[in-house]
């Protein structure tokens, strides 16, 4: 049965949910990957089995389209080719080795992706609601272990700047990726009380545990605390952003270091 009778509503609740999936999907796949090049073996055990947590919160929420109607409800991933069409960042399509890249994508995307799932606490759609308190249930963990591997890069001079230099190029399209200011679709959601924050708002919620690690840290970020308690970031790269898959057109670089 659809989770509401209002085709709008459907098709952007539906959209929320495949775009939180995919991006935690290639999560998944990737932390397989960058926990091969973790520098302890106690690192790699860790984020192999967050590993595993990701792709079992990607299966949870792709089981949740089945309650959306079938032109709302695109395919889940269950490997990486089955749909041309993934609505993930751009960077995470990518693989790459870097122990130091793959911490600032997952402390970056992680976040990002819970920030989204809080404003889904109290959602209008109870099988949303009830599964995105089930995935907050073992964020904390995941958020710890980012951070924590966050603080041992940032005490050494070379990679402490091979990682501030990851964030910087990685935090456009995660700012991005929250939507620009005023997006039709994501307003309805708020009105139909699907989510519980704006885009803007949802920015803002993410900058602070961002922020808050960086002063933690000593980081030093493209984004700026304000006198209001908001926070101030570079101009975002609008013109290369697909809204359709919620991505930028061009994958950030890797850093040189």
């Amino acid at each position: 049965m659809a989770v509401s009778t209002r085709p709008e509503v459907a098709a952007g609740a539906s959209s929320v949910v495949v775009a939180v999936a995919d991006n935690k999907f290639l999560l998944a796949h990737r932390l397989a990957t960058w926990g091969v090049g973790a520098p302890t073996l106690e690192s790699s055990v860790a984020c192999t089995a967050i590993a595993q947590e990701e792709a079992g919160h990607a299966r949870v929420l792709y089981s949740l389209l089945e309650s959306f109607p079938e032109e709302h409800r695109p395919l889940p991933l269950e490997r990486e080719e089955d749909r041309e069409r993934k609505y993930a960042m751009s960077f995470l399509r990518e693989t790459s080795t870097s122990w130091v890249r793959g911490i600032a994508a997952f402390t970056l995307v992680d976040r990002a992706l819970t920030t989204l799932l809080e404003a889904c606490r109290d959602s209008s759609i109870s099988e949303l609601r009830k599964r995105a308190l089930r995935i907050l249930g073992d964020e904390g963990f995941h958020e710890k272990y980012a951070d924590g591997r966050v603080r041992e890069l940032a005490e050494s001079p070379p990679t402490r700047s091979a990682l501030e230099t990851e964030l910087t190029a990685l935090l456009p399209e995660v700012l991005c990726w929250f939507g620009p200011d005023g997006e039709a679709g994501l307003e309805l959601l708020v009105e139909a009380g699907v989510l519980s924050q704006r885009n803007e708002e949802l920015r803002q919620s993410f900058l602070g545990g961002v922020g808050a690690l960086a002063r933690q840290t000593g980081l030093a970020l493209p984004i700026e605390e304000k006198g209001d308690g908001t926070w101030a970031y570079p101009e975002l790269p609008w013109s290369e952003w697909n809204s359709l898959e919620r991505r930028l057109t061009a994958t950030p670089a890797p850093a040189s270091a």
